[in-house]
């Protein structure tokens, strides 16, 4: 089905990057069949509105209950690598230090 070489270049290879290529051009949300896995149209996921809703309140949710740290003897390296999605030379490793001291508090 999503095997259209008119489409995609490669159509038969596992390319996730393909859809971040012309993400500017194309709404996912409108009758774009190129992204029918991810559903279009009538058809969508019945659950992207809620997602794109509680984004918001899972991350704040983790900068409110948790201290972020680096690892004890590392330093903080932001520069990155040349690609066609900007990464970082050395990843990032986040340490969750719980703020309270009962679990009642994260209920």
């Amino acid at each position: 089905m999503q095997r259209d070489p008119e489409a995609w270049d490669n159509p038969l290879e596992f390319q996730p990057e393909r859809f971040m290529r012309d993400a500017g051009k194309v709404e996912y949300k409108g009758n774009n069949y190129n992204f029918l896995p991810f559903g279009s149209g009538r058809r969508i996921c019945p659950g992207i509105s809620l997602a794109e809703k509680m984004i918001l309140y899972v991350v704040s949710t983790l900068l409110h209950s948790f201290e972020w740290n680096i690892p004890h003897g590392t330093t903080l390296d932001l520069s990155e690598k040349f690609g066609l999605v900007p990464k970082m030379q050395e990843p990032l490793i986040a340490v969750p230090i719980a703020k309270y001291s009962s679990s009642g508090h994260y209920l």
